[in-house]
């Protein structure tokens, strides 16, 4: 057997609209009334895309942050803004404990909490993102990996600042999840949202970007890639970290849906199921997608895929992505690693890809046709 394994973006699809969305969401966070109100700016839901970039420039430092968090393995935008949240949070009130004492007993559970710091912080000014960067490098080792990030994160946080900051720092907390639904009020808009969540957005009006994702070459070009790769023999599957809606709109779109087994289609909503059955965390760099992309999603075989996959491995395996995350899933599973540079590092990708001895490096995904003959 031989199977073809893509991540989605940065390989099929653009991650500009990701990008693009995880500044909104800090820029809301940190400016709107719905939320913690700093400042004096006024938020609004509908933006030109040159607005948009002087966001993404002034939050991430010319996507420098972006880059600095998916050279550690965190390869999520809802993890990155979690980070960039939770470093602005941790500045704030440092300058707070220097003016008022310490420790802080800071409660970020509920977004009336968010408010009320955003009450109490008043006056402070928004960290500029050359210093969230800063206080990302100081604190975390340059050879951690994703949970290594978030684990430095919330110890060097409380320790200047107290224990309770232990409480809202890690993945998976409430402050996580309420800016993980603000994320997806941007990306799905608010018909999508409520048609995928079956609730109303908390702060609506806006029609959000998911109908408006740009594939990486033509809708047809990878279409056909698609097609001729199973007409020589592969088998093909997604292994990805979006939403099972997120892949299913665009991949709807341009047709590129009906030429995959739904069996082999492995999405976030997928490996979160999976990490709930098994009680742990199992999204990427964690290979969990990788091998239920090659073996399918059975869940009575969930366990034997963190635990005894080789027990399933049959032929050959081959991994399409853009990202460190992507490679180090392939060295876990033994598969042949095709880089693309179309993800946020574009050409400066090929330094980490040949650093990491990634088997075949393309300019973009059609050209896998080429290696894959």
């Amino acid at each position: 057997m031989k199977k073809v394994i893509f991540d989605v973006d940065g390989v099929l699809l653009s991650e500009k609209r990701y990008f693009d969305v995880s500044a909104l969401v800090v820029w809301e966070w940190y400016y709107s009334r719905n939320f913690m109100h700093l400042g004096r700016e006024i938020v609004e839901a509908e933006l030109t895309d040159g607005e948009i970039n002087a966001l993404r420039a002034r939050f991430w430092k010319n996507d420098e942050i972006l880059t600095w968090l998916k050279g550690h393995g965190v390869n999520s935008n809802w993890d990155m803004v979690h980070a960039h949240i939770v470093v602005t949070l941790w500045l704030l009130l440092e300058q707070y404990v220097r003016d008022n004492g310490g420790p802080v007993q800071a409660s970020l559970n509920t977004m009336a909490d968010v408010q009320a710091w955003g009450d109490v912080l008043q006056g402070y000014a928004v960290p500029e993102a050359a210093q969230v960067l800063e206080q990302l490098v100081a604190t975390v080792p340059e050879a951690a990996g994703k949970n290594e990030v978030f684990a430095c994160i919330t110890g060097a946080a409380a320790a200047s600042l107290g224990p309770d900051t232990a409480q809202w720092t890690p993945l998976g907390s409430p402050l996580w999840n309420m800016h993980f639904e603000a994320f997806q009020e941007w990306y799905f808009g608010d018909a999508l949202y409520t048609q995928t969540y079956g609730k109303k957005p908390y702060a609506p009006g806006k029609l959000g970007f998911l109908r408006r994702e740009e594939p990486l070459g033509t809708a047809a070009g990878i279409c056909h890639m698609f097609q001729e790769l199973k007409r020589r023999g592969y088998e093909i599957a997604i292994a990805t970290g979006r939403s099972r809606m997120e892949l299913q709109v665009p991949f709807e779109t341009y047709g590129w849906l009906a030429e995959f087994d739904p069996r082999y289609v492995v999405t976030e909503t997928d490996v979160e199921e999976a990490s709930k059955m098994l009680h742990m965390s199992l999204g990427k760099p964690n290979p969990f997608g990788y091998y239920a992309g090659a073996f399918g999603k059975y869940p009575e075989r969930y366990a034997d895929y963190v635990s005894h996959p080789d027990d399933y491995k049959e032929g050959t395996y081959c991994i399409v992505g853009d990202s460190l995350a992507d490679v180090w899933c392939a060295k876990a599973m033994g598969a042949v690693m095709i880089g693309t540079l179309t993800g946020l590092d574009g050409p400066a990708a090929r330094a980490m890809f040949e650093k990491e001895k990634a088997d075949y490096i393309v300019g973009s995904v059609e050209q896998i046709l080429d290696i894959l003959q």
